[in-house]
């Protein structure tokens, strides 16, 4: 039992050691995640909007609402 716990405690230092030593060695970019660029999405501040995000000019038209039939 104590040769398993002592395993156990090996393994997890070792996988600490290299989740820390892979954290020093990535970094992280501009954008703040690991691999951001300038030119990425995560450092982009203003995105272009597409057309079909574009809010539409004035008030919105009201439209005649269909009666409801009710039946029994």
């Amino acid at each position: 039992m104590e040769a398993l716990r002592a395993l156990k405690r090996r393994l997890s230092d070792i996988v600490y050691r290299q989740m820390v030593a892979d954290t020093k060695q990535l970094g992280t970019g501009p954008g703040g995640h690991v691999g951001a660029t300038l030119q990425s999405s995560a450092a982009d501040l203003n995105p272009e909007i597409d057309t079909s995000e574009k809010s539409l000019p004035g008030p919105a038209e009201p439209q005649p609402r269909t009666s409801l039939l009710i039946t029994t």
